[in-house]
């Protein structure tokens, strides 16, 4: 499907600022459980459609966005993934005061230290982490090779790989960066091919970890019977955890079935409790890809923290990396 620089360009936004949006929403509901989750948005002043929004609240952005720019930034700068410059990138621009889990601020404090970028991922877990540290910023790799699933893979790994060694961290982080490259494909405003998405996602995932591919089983039963499933249900079926195929597979399942209603699809995020900052972020990333800045709430927008690292610089990171595509691939901008 060719879509204009236009329609790419919106979208190269949508993905960068549905994260941060879900991200900077969900992260106050981090860790409850489902049924208090819902009592709190139950309860909240604003009756609009577009839910739990209040002028009085200033949005501010955790470790999963603090990664995301980072690694945006470093494609900027090498028009790839390497995964060198993208471990000096975190270790120079994360802060490491935004929520990180005790495991990444070791790996980057390492970093600073002077450690290998490829010695830091055991330095905490031996064997590999099995977090969805890596899938939660990927959202950049799957802009750039969102045209080219087959080296999406690959460089979703390659990012990972910093900080997650271990298949099933890995393979979360493919599984996010393919949804966010379908959805770049898919024209705004109209719903996720469900069908066709769960069966690319089989393809790319073939050989990876078992529990994707049982996750896949679940979400293509709830696709093909067409069922919305409740909170309590979805955390049941695919989880809310900080395990990457507990919380990838849950964020992939509410973005191809609430998409592209932005607002619906971070408030089911959000009501499925537990690791809420990041199951959000990840579901705005897809949605965002999918229906572009345009189609984002600006009420939410306008909520959100807008200091050296805000708001306007995540936007115009976002343009950089657009630019960035254009140039690897020409022809394909007209």
């Amino acid at each position: 499907m060719s879509l204009s620089q236009e329609i790419l360009k919106d979208k190269f936004r949508g993905a960068i600022l549905g994260g941060f949006l879900g991200d900077a929403f969900g992260s106050g509901f981090e860790g409850m459980h489902p049924d208090r989750v819902m009592f709190h948005l139950s309860n909240l002043d604003s009756p609009s459609a577009h839910h739990f929004v209040s002028k009085k609240y200033h949005r501010t952005y955790t470790d999963d966005t603090d990664m995301t720019l980072a690694l945006a930034e470093s494609i900027v700068q090498t028009g790839r993934i390497d995964p060198e410059q993208i471990a000096k990138q975190f270790s120079l621009t994360c802060d490491l005061t935004r929520g990180y889990a005790s495991g990444t601020i070791k790996a980057v404090l390492a970093l600073r230290a002077g450690m290998k970028w490829y010695e830091v991922a055991r330095i905490v877990f031996e064997n590999g982490s099995f977090g969805n540290g890596a899938a939660m910023r990927v959202s950049p790799v799957g802009l750039l090779y969102h045209h080219d699933l087959n080296r999406l893979q690959e460089a979703a790994i390659q990012q990972a790989s910093i900080t997650h060694v271990h298949p099933i961290g890995q393979w979360g982080a493919v599984m996010q960066a393919f949804s966010v490259g379908l959805a770049v494909t898919q024209r705004p405003k109209e719903p996720f091919k469900k069908e066709t998405m769960v069966t690319n996602l089989r393809e790319i995932l073939w050989g990876g970890p078992i529990e994707y591919m049982k996750a896949l089983n679940r979400i293509e039963e709830m696709v093909t019977h067409d069922k919305k499933l409740v909170a309590r249900e979805v955390v049941s079926f695919l989880g809310n955890g900080v395990e990457a195929h507990f919380s990838v597979p849950s964020a992939c399942y509410i973005a191809i079935t609430y998409s592209p209603d932005f607002c619906d699809a971070i408030r089911a995020a959000i009501s499925l409790g537990g690791d809420t900052d990041t199951i959000a972020g990840m579901v705005g990333a897809i949605v965002g890809a999918h229906i572009g800045e345009k189609g984002l709430p600006m009420e939410w927008i306008e909520q959100l923290e807008d200091g050296p690292r805000g708001c306007s610089f995540a936007i115009n990171l976002a343009d950089r990396l657009f630019e960035t595509w254009c140039k690897i691939h020409p022809s394909s901008t007209g």
